[in-house]
Parts: structure tokens; C-alpha cells; sequence
């Protein structure tokens, strides 16, 4: 993205610079809470991991009073790939709600020749549809249940476990942080021999300071789910936000499983927020109140598109903190 240094009514508009940080994270505290994991410094390194990269933010007397993520991921566009600048986390603080956040979006969507906007809820959500955006479908449930245990971190011997459990039901549990390859070729098949997928790949899932991905599959690779686990709070849960499958009863199974592994973990909460489908309705998943939207905008206004965006290629999942004690 590219953003010069504008000031409009003491506001200042540029791009993030390395000494914002004590600022951004007080800004993150106020506006995401004390545990987001937009705070972290490995969460920023992770994002922008060529130092070319930043984003755009916001000052009023130096400090940051507006926000806007992004990156780079590879969306097809009338069937054909294209690398379009995922946008994500648009955040002003209350006090200066209005045009600040309008100037972010605005500058924003000047940065590209096709932008996904994934998720947006109320006024901005209307704001995108306005502008002309296309909307795709989503997927947004949860579904509530009981944990066995009490959530702590994961043991090396605990996670084997459940991996043999997997073996058991013809299914394989893994994470993306494993060396052995298979979450590549088993849980991402689909995409794994798409070049347009190959460095994506390395920097969303393999990179050392993404967000920890588990997946489920079958042995061939046909089905595959892949989750995160994260924390709102003191409160952990499981989000799901990528499924692929070949068979319902599959993927039956699957989802039986991982809310099987996670009530022992004990994690009360399973939210569901894909674009490739919704939950099979038997597993009586229930869907948010408040139905977040996802769009892609294109800079060419009267272009007739469709859009077909992957889950992973969106900042769903980037929630996903490393819960294993090892890895």
C-alpha cells in the first residue's frame, strides 16, 4: 500500500512506523482489549515481514487514533487468479469516529485493483455495499459445549494422544508447525500444487511467527477442516474457518471430532466463520445475531466480477494463539 504523509484537521494520515509502537499497542488496549492479539510485536513482525510492508494509521498530536491493516493473498477473479490487498481491522477510536475512519477506508481502496473487505459488521458494512462492493457469501455460527478439563496449554505427550485417537477414526490431526509435510499435501491439497499458493503458503501457516493452524483430514486429503484455538479473555475457543470436503459423512466425522478433542481441552466455545460453506445442519451449529458481511471491491467500479475468496486468504484465523507447550 502506498500512503503519503496527509494531515486534514490535525490529523495526521500515514503509514506505521516502528517507534508508533508503545502507541499503537496503548491504542490496541483501548479499542481491541489488554489480551488482542494485535498488540504483539511477533503478531507485526509476522504481518508485514518485508520491512517495505506497513500500514496505515492515523495520529492526532502523535498518538494513534486510527488503524488499518492489510496484506497480499491470492483470490480467483471470473475463475482467474489474481494477488488482490486484503484489508482488515479498521479501528478508530470513539472520540474521533466519523471522518477519520472514512479517510482510512478511503485511502485504503485507492491501494489496489481489487480489495477484500472480509467480515464487516453495521455501519461499515453498509459504508462497502454503498461504495459498489461484491458481496460473497459467508458463513458465521457457534455452537456452546460442555469442556471436560480445564483449559491450559498443551502438553507434546497429550497432543500425541489425540493424534492416535485420530489414527483410530481413519482421520489425521496435525498443526502447522509440524516438519513432516502434511499440512501442505494432506489438509491444504486443493491448493498445494497451485503456484499462486506456494509463498503464500510459507508466510500465512509456515512462517515462525504466524498463528498456530490445527487441521483435521482424511488420509487422502479429500476432507479437511482447519481450526484455531484462541482466548477472549480468560475464555477459550476453538474457531474453525476453513472446510473443505468430498463427503458429508466425512465431514461429519471430522466435526464430531474436533468438538470432541476440544470439550476435553476444555474449551466451551466452537465458532464457525468460513466462506466455503455452512455447518451441516445436524450438528445444530446456531448462527450470530449480528451476521458479519464480506465483500471485494474493485477499483474499476462498473466491472461485473465474481469473486471466489479461500477462508485463509481473509484474517480469519489470525486469532490463533500457540497453546502447545513445545512448539
Amino acid at each position: 500500500m502506498t500512503l503519503k504523509t496527509l494531515t486534514s484537521a490535525a490529523i495526521e494520515f500515514r503509514q506505521y512506523r516502528p517507534n508508533d509502537y508503545d502507541s499503537y499497542a496503548t491504542f490496541c488496549i483501548n479499542n481491541f482489549g489488554k489480551n488482542a492479539y494485535q498488540i504483539s510485536r511477533s503478531y507485526l513482525e509476522w504481518l508485514y515481514d518485508d520491512p517495505s510492508k506497513s500500514f496505515a494509521i492515523a495520529l492526532n498530536e502523535s498518538k494513534v487514533v486510527g488503524i488499518e491493516h492489510n496484506f497480499k493473498a491470492p483470490v480467483l477473479i471470473n475463475g482467474e487468479y489474481i494477488i488482490a490487498t486484503v484489508l482488515h481491522d479498521l479501528m478508530v477510536d470513539e472520540s474521533h469516529r466519523g471522518a477519520v475512519g472514512f479517510r482510512l477506508m478511503q485511502d485504503s481502496l485507492k491501494s489496489d485493483d481489487y480489495l477484500v473487505l472480509p467480515g464487516s459488521v453495521g455501519r461499515l458494512s453498509r459504508v462497502y455495499g454503498r461504495l459498489g462492493s461484491k458481496k460473497f457469501e459467508s458463513f458465521w455460527y457457534r455452537k456452546f459445549q460442555f469442556p471436560k478439563n480445564i483449559f491450559r496449554r498443551i502438553s507434546e505427550k497429550r497432543f500425541s494422544r489425540y493424534k492416535k485417537n485420530a489414527i483410530q477414526k481413519n482421520l489425521l490431526l496435525g498443526h502447522s508447525r509440524e516438519i513432516d509435510g502434511s499440512f501442505l499435501t494432506k489438509a491444504l491439497k486443493k491448493f498445494d500444487k497451485v503456484d499462486w499458493f506456494s509463498s503464500y503458503f510459507k508466510w500465512r501457516f509456515t512462517n515462525k511467527n504466524a498463528p498456530l493452524t490445527f487441521y483435521v483430514t482424511d488420509d487422502a486429503g479429500e476432507n479437511s477442516v482447519l481450526f484455531i484455538i484462541g482466548k477472549r479473555g480468560l475464555i477459550p475457543y476453538a474457531r474453525i474457518f476453513y472446510v473443505h470436503y468430498e463427503s458429508e459423512l466425512i465431514l461429519k466425522k471430522i466435526m464430531l471430532f474436533i468438538e470432541r478433542i476440544t470439550s476435553k481441552l476444555g474449551i466451551p466455545i466452537i465458532l464457525y466463520s468460513s466462506f466455503e460453506c455452512p455447518p451441516l445442519e445436524e450438528l445444530r451449529y446456531k448462527v450470530y445475531a449480528k451476521l458479519p458481511v464480506s465483500y471485494v471491491y474493485s477499483k474499476a467500479k462498473t466491472e461485473e466480477f465474481t469473486p471466489t475468496v479461500p477462508s485463509f486468504c481473509s484474517d480469519i484465523g489470525f486469532d490463533g494463539l500457540n497453546v502447545l507447550q513445545d512448539a
